[in-house]
């Protein structure tokens, strides 16, 4: 993925909404600031630490402090700031290290997107060009919970990954996941695999509204394990651990066997459904996915229009071109596809014009504060448009209440998906909901 050669704002050059900049505190501020987010626990999403190592060609004058030097770390500083969110933080706390933390995260891949984004961003080359000096910069990432279940432990993570960046050919390192975690230990996925070949994994259902009809049409198919012990294994953890191991291709092939012979259900019991399926983000690289989803579409006897595949922004960017060509090849077939988790800040709108995407799906974090931020309101107002400008559809996730449907209605999004319709629920919950007479736009 490269960058623009510019500081500016990616909105400035390509039609995206401006933002902030992040906001650049001392290093005892930024500890701080990350104790505080490990304290508000998992519940508000993956929160990471990267350590930017520059490894400057110029040690001895950055040590001693001479004013070039530190002329080229502020220049440093303020170009990586220009590249993260406004609600990210970072502090230099040594002549040639970086610390960011980036809190909110909906999936720890969005911190290596992070990490691309800066690497190999030309503002760092170029700071350092105009002062006389070379950079070799190398990021070490970890994430909490995923890597570490306190502050130590997350920057002792960090750093080990750091370490191992610098001896790498792609100059980052994401840190080993958390040993000590009963659902992270090497058990878990023996265990997962078992669950999966004894059907104790279930698909629930989170319906989305059309805001042109009022009606459901789509849903959204999410994994859900209750273990024998009554423990509920996040989806996400579920996801991490299969592509980390072996469990990937059986939890694949059991999520869309599961969801096709469900749309089958829908077909012979009422209109027909289009269900909605996570595709991993190793997933998307596999060039014989689409001759799997093929196989299995034949199988089920399925019209390929009723599914829905969904990939992440941060799925796509690692590998840009064959991405694109294995999406092209899903597009061939006949199913839909979707951006998911759209605009969580580090990949650039511009990408869009590389895939054939059916949709995309703004992200939570932006609709669910747009009747109190006006600068949600228009990012959430710019991505609509910029959906539609491309021919695609538009869904608003995480609409919790009525005043917020009616918001995004208002701005022309085309679908809904959050509590203020449904919560998932099982097949059977599902379809009783479906039959059930609804009205979600009384009112709008």
């Amino acid at each position: 993925m490269s960058l623009d050669a510019t500081t500016q704002s990616v909105g400035e050059n390509r039609g995206e909404p401006a933002r902030a900049p992040a906001k650049e505190i001392r290093p005892e501020e930024l500890i701080a600031f990350l104790q505080s987010r490990l304290a508000a626990g998992r519940e508000n999403g993956v929160t990471a630490l990267l350590m930017l190592e520059l490894r400057r060609s110029d040690r001895l004058g950055a040590l001693v402090g001479d004013p070039a030097s530190q002329e080229l770390l502020r220049k440093i500083l303020a170009g990586v700031a220009e590249l993260l969110r406004p609600e990210d933080r970072l502090a230099a706390v040594t002549y040639d290290e970086i610390w960011l933390v980036l809190p909110g995260l909906s999936h720890h891949q969005l911190a290596v997107l992070a990490a691309h984004r800066i690497l190999d961003a030309h503002e760092l080359r170029r700071a350092a060009a105009s002062g006389g000096f070379a950079i070799r910069p190398c990021v070490g990432i970890a994430c909490f919970p995923d890597h570490a279940a306190d502050l130590r432990g997350l920057i002792e993570a960090a750093d080990s990954a750091r370490r191992a960046a610098a001896a790498s050919e792609d100059h980052y390192a994401v840190a080993r996941l958390y040993a000590a975690s009963p659902l992270l230990a090497p058990e878990f996925e023996r265990e997962l695999v078992n669950a999966i070949q004894a059907n104790a994994l279930e698909l629930h259902y989170q319906p989305q509204i059309d805001l042109r009809s009022g009606r459901c049409h789509s849903a959204e198919a999410l994994i859900r394990w209750n273990r024998a012990d009554g423990v509920q294994v996040p989806a996400a953890r579920i996801a991490d651990v299969a592509e980390r191991g072996e469990a990937l291709h059986s939890l694949t092939m059991f999520v869309l066997n599961t969801a096709l012979r469900h749309v089958v259900g829908f077909r012979r019991d009422g209109p027909a459904v289009r269900v909605s399926v996570n595709l991993s983000a190793k997933l998307v690289s596999d060039e014989e996915l689409p001759a799997l989803v093929a196989q299995l579409l034949d199988a089920w006897s399925v019209p390929s229009g009723l599914i829905s595949l969904e990939v992440t922004e941060s799925s796509i960017v690692q590998d840009v071109e064959r991405s694109a060509e294995i999406l092209r090849n899903l597009k061939s077939l006949g199913v839909r596809l979707a951006m998911d988790d759209f605009g969580t800040g580090y990949s650039s709108l511009a990408q869009l014009r590389r895939f054939p995407f059916d949709e995309i799906k703004i992200d939570q974090m932006f609709v669910r504060n747009i009747l109190r931020s006006p600068a949600d309101e228009r990012i959430v107002r710019a991505m609509i448009d910029l959906g539609h400008t491309f021919g695609m559809e538009v869904v608003a996730e995480g609409v919790e209440d009525l005043p917020t449907l009616r918001r995004v209605k208002e701005l022309n999004c085309d679908i809904v998906q959050g509590h203020v319709v449904a919560k998932a629920m099982p097949l059977p919950a599902f379809t009783e909901w479906w039959h059930a007479p609804h009205d979600f736009l009384a009112g709008t």
